[in-house]
């Protein structure tokens, strides 16, 4: 699952990060994050509880910081490249910390489609989402009561101004290969990406207009993965060609979803972007990247 992949997230190089975000306008006040752990900054280990043990966090912060990784996530370089502080997951309540520049709703092992009584958490897209309509109605009313607390809080321009970012169907996908043949997992895709539709489009109801959406990485490609499918075919970098395939898959209908939306919402900005790519190239030129 996504929340499996600790090593390779922080192989991500800051610099391919920074030059695309530069290579657009990308200049937002706020950032509101929607995913699973390839964006959990600490919701998870916040709201469940749940304790990490080294070697989470330990390149960039000297010890576990919420995230299921040794060192930054993909959000934190984003972040930086805007010049903005990391962000603070919306379960996490100790040390009153700060969302004047956004919110992450993201959480380890998170799915699209409703979580059941065997996923890695109780949490889904769908209640990331409702999770941020609390959020910005409770905002709007502190605002409207206390000039105490402006601080802590983002402006209410922000819901409009602000970038809505996605990393999520991952686990999604890996869920369904251990249960379900390859053409289950394809005929599957549709269904979550139509959940996935519906919460982006609620988002837009509700003034979000700038929306940077990661496609899924090569699931091929994942340690556990490996190990479990490893005896099945595999490509010359030895990732699993089904799991890789079923993500090419998702990620192309996923990209003709946010074309249609861009067509259906003239007054937004839908930025696809291509993970499957920056992590499978990471795989091939290891040896060139570092």
């Amino acid at each position: 699952m996504a929340h499996r992949l600790s090593l390779c997230k922080i192989l991500i190089p800051f610099l391919i990060y920074r030059s695309l975000a530069f290579s657009i306008d990308f200049n937002y006040p706020a950032v509101f994050n929607f995913g699973d752990s390839n964006s959990d900054t600490g919701g998870y280990v916040a709201g469940l509880p749940y304790h990490l043990y080294p070697p989470n966090g330990q390149i960039y912060f000297n010890g576990p910081a919420g995230r299921f990784c040794d060192g930054r996530l993909a959000i934190d370089f984003l972040m930086d490249a805007m010049d903005l502080p990391f962000l603070n997951p919306y379960l996490d309540a100790i040390g009153a910390p700060s969302f004047a520049q956004g919110c992450n709703f993201a959480l380890f092992g998170c799915t699209i489609l409703p979580a059941t009584a065997t996923s890695p958490t109780p949490y889904s897209f769908g209640q990331q989402v409702a999770q941020f309509f609390r959020f910005k109605a409770r905002v709007l009313i502190l605002q409207a009561t206390t000039k105490s607390l402006d601080k802590y809080l983002p402006a209410d321009d922000y819901f409009e101004k602000g970038l809505y970012m996605f990393d999520i169907g991952q686990n999604d996908l890996t869920i369904a290969f251990n249960h379900s043949s390859f053409d289950q997992v394809l005929a599957f895709i549709p269904r979550i990406l139509s959940d996935f539709e519906v919460g982006v489009k609620k988002l837009y109801e509700h003034g979000a207009r700038n929306f940077w959406i990661h496609n899924t990485g090569p699931l091929g490609c994942l340690p556990e993965t490996i190990e479990q499918f490893g005896t099945d075919p595999s490509d010359e970098v030895g990732c699993v060609i089904k799991q890789n395939h079923a993500a090419k898959y998702f990620n192309l209908q996923l990209q003709v979803m946010c074309s249609r939306l861009q067509d259906l919402y003239q007054d937004a900005k839908i930025t696809y972007v291509d993970i499957f790519a920056i992590k499978y190239n990471l795989m091939v030129e290891y040896t060139t990247l570092g």
